[in-house]
């Protein structure tokens, strides 16, 4: 298979994804990884598979970690391993990989930030939730995300006693 070939049958997959044939795309995943084990957006498709659509979190955390392994110039694990992350409860494991995702050009820095305020905010840390949610909100552009961002400043806000408040009047 040449890998021309493979970006061909990845399409073919990502499409049969999208009209919700979900056992042919895995299974057209898979015939990319027998030729090229490492092409990671098989891998990140097939962790997308098996967190959202046949829920297996062990291979789902495998393929997601070999996708950002092999990943290079390609975004997309850095996000769905960090929405993993939050929802399997790894919140530590989150804030470890947020702050190493970041120093990477190519994620979404804006994802990566709500990502860790969440594990901060699901952890009772709740001024460094409520920085991290400002600092996705700055790094978005997205109108929708920044009204996200808001309701999520409110929430964490809400949260906080009174000593929490009156810092962050003050700073």
């Amino acid at each position: 298979m040449s890998y021309n070939n493979a970006e061909d049958l990845f399409f073919e997959a990502d499409r049969l994804i999208d009209e919700q044939n979900i056992i042919e795309a895995k299974d057209l995943l898979n015939e990319i990884l027998e030729d090229y084990p490492d092409y990671a957006k098989a891998h990140n498709h097939l962790g997308w598979i098996y967190h959202y659509k046949i829920p297996d979190y062990t291979k789902a955390e495998m393929h997601y970690k070999l996708a950002l392994k092999y990943a290079k110039n390609y975004h997309a694990p850095y996000s769905n391993y960090s929405y993993f992350l939050i929802d399997k409860s790894d919140f530590e494991g989150m804030i470890a990989f947020g702050f190493k995702a970041l120093k990477e050009d190519i994620v979404d820095k804006g994802i990566i930030y709500n990502q860790l305020a969440k594990a901060y905010e699901l952890t009772s840390r709740l001024e460094l939730a409520y920085t991290y949610y400002k600092k996705a909100k700055m790094s978005s552009i997205a109108a929708n995300y920044i009204q996200e961002m808001n309701a999520s400043l409110h929430r964490v806000k809400e949260k906080m006693n009174i000593l929490q408040k009156i810092k962050f009047v003050f700073k």
